[in-house]
């Protein structure tokens, strides 16, 4: 039983708390509600902001880009190389994207659709002139990654998704055989309903033989609530990037990567699947310096879920991104206090205004339950207190139980 544990800046008994330290662990970012192409003023905001050394920090990162609704011809290509240039030339690593959140597998929402897309991207792809050296692949090969946000909505099924998949799957393969200027490789964000369906179904092997990296979007209080920021599940509930992260883990391949997205924005009405864009932690009631507080609220919860991990699940994220920010404007607005050119307000909207709702509960080390610093008899005796609930779940199997208290043991001593 015994877990990598990797050291987590917390405050303890005390109230002193550890100097910040670089994770171990890389993060990146989306950007499909802004396309910071065709203007080099927001194109060098846009880079500025990647490329900051502020915390949580996408320097070096894998920066998934919307772009399929831009090259759909010739006129367009010289946008997208600027674009390529400039992301490439500052260490970014690329994804372009094609997006459809409503996929229902009928006309209009279909494979042929996503097909015809992804298509574009790969004709540009055949022809793209940008010295890459950034974003090459094995053998020092310029590749760019191919990104589907395709979730399938009502008659679509898991099957149909990876269908699909296999379809898109059989292009890149047909482009890279071609020996264009720039291979592809593909990767796929899939919801928490998405992953159960293809991990319940058996279909996650066949998913794997189409991507070469999944991004679960996994939520971190998300299977806490019974519904929109209206209290907490009254039986006990797993954390979300456990339950989520570790099921995505434990199913990719050698060689293939997956990864967690993490939604910051405030203009959602779905706050419970939030997990850091609530006004209570955006704009903290308590706190006289806010962006501390949220920026510090994120990285612990980064951290925290990264030890919940074990080091086999851990290998599996992908090198340059294992948590992704959703999206620029709002990872803008969170961490910095600045919306980039394009964007609404930095304010709440809608249910997510409230103050209090929606704001999970951060653990500490695993065992340490009372976040003393130590693993000892007063952790044991609370663990002991809280036996059938969920609060202090550290084998995340959603219940406190015998195992929680053997891995107590297991832990014992002075948290690194």
């Amino acid at each position: 039983m015994n877990h990598l544990l990797v050291s987590v800046c917390v405050a303890i008994a005390s109230g002193a708390a550890c100097a910040a330290s670089p994770p171990p662990y890389s993060v990146g970012m989306m950007n499909w509600l802004e396309q910071p192409i065709t203007s080099s003023v927001d194109r060098a905001g846009f880079i500025q902001c990647c490329t900051s050394s502020s915390l949580p920090s996408v320097a070096g990162g894998w920066i998934i880009q919307e772009a399929a609704g831009v090259v759909q011809g010739s006129a367009l290509y010289t946008d997208l190389d600027a674009y390529l240039t400039a992301v490439d030339g500052a260490g970014l690593h690329v994804s372009l994207n094609y997006g459809d959140d409503d996929w229902t597998n009928a006309s209009g929402h279909d494979t042929a659709s996503v097909s015809d897309n992804v298509q574009n991207l790969l004709t540009y792809l055949a022809q793209c002139p940008v010295p890459l050296s950034t974003n090459v692949g094995s053998g020092g090969t310029p590749t760019i990654d191919i990104n589907l946000d395709v979730e399938p909505k009502g008659a679509a099924t898991a099957s149909d998704w990876v269908a699909m998949a296999a379809a898109v799957r059989d292009l890149i393969t047909t482009h890279n055989a071609s020996s264009p200027n720039v291979h592809a490789t593909l990767s796929g964000f899939i919801n928490t309903n998405l992953l159960d369906e293809l991990d319940t179904g058996n279909l996650l092997p066949q998913a794997w033989q189409q991507f070469d990296s999944l991004i679960v979007m996994a939520y971190r209080n998300l299977p806490c609530f019974t519904a929109q920021c209206s209290g907490t599940d009254s039986m006990p509930c797993a954390d979300g990037f456990a339950l989520a992260g570790s099921t995505l883990a434990a199913a990719t391949p050698a060689g293939k990567h997956c990864a967690i997205a993490l939604e910051l924005g405030l203009d959602v009405g779905s706050c419970n699947k939030i997990s850091f864009g609530t006004t209570g932690i955006y704009e903290h009631p308590g706190s006289s310096d806010p962006t501390a507080y949220r920026t510090g609220f994120l990285r612990t919860a980064m951290q925290q879920g990264w030890n919940l991990m074990t080091p086999s699940e851990q290998s599996k994220f992908h090198p340059h991104g294992a948590y992704i920010m959703h999206s620029y404007q709002w990872f803008s607005c969170f961490r910095d206090g600045i919306q980039p050119t394009g964007g609404g307000a930095c304010q709440p909207a809608g249910a997510c205004d409230d103050t209090t709702a929606c704001i999970p509960t951060l653990s500490t080390h695993l065992g340490d339950v009372n976040g003393d610093g130590t693993i000892d008899e007063a952790d044991l005796e609370l663990l002991e207190s809280m036996l059938g609930t969920c609060s202090g779940d550290i084998d995340r199997d959603g219940t406190i139980g015998v195992l929680d208290l053997l891995e107590l043991i297991d832990r014992w001593g002075t948290c690194p």
